[in-house]
């Protein structure tokens, strides 16, 4: 078991002036700390990605299709989907959650 500590994780941002922090890294999975709006441009990546908002407010584009996120909303995004976040009104922090390889866990391909 591994815990962790979403009040540690946003001091070390203040501490490392940081956007990004990895928290955990096994073989079917990545789990990042992350926080939005910030100068990285966001890619589409080869692994699913499921974005579990913890504050903040603003809107999440995925695709073509553009949804209003708030603290507690959870964001599927698809290997391989074009996706951002925008017109952020309160910092967005989040748990990103990396899962798959080759196909998506709904089974598709990219």
């Amino acid at each position: 078991m591994t815990r962790i500590s979403t009040s540690e994780l946003r001091d070390r941002f203040d501490q490392e002036d940081a956007n990004y922090l990895e928290v955990l890294t096994e073989e079917s999975m990545t789990v990042e700390f992350a926080r939005y709006p910030n100068p990285h441009p966001k890619t589409p990546h080869s692994m699913d990605e499921l974005y579990v908002i913890l504050s903040g407010s603003g809107m999440a584009q995925v695709g073509d299709d553009r949804y209003p996120i708030e603290e507690g909303d959870v964001l599927y995004v698809e290997q391989g989907v074009e996706h951002d976040f925008f017109d952020i009104e309160d910092e967005l922090t989040a748990l990103v959650i990396f899962t798959g390889g080759d196909e998506s866990v709904l089974g598709r391909k990219p």
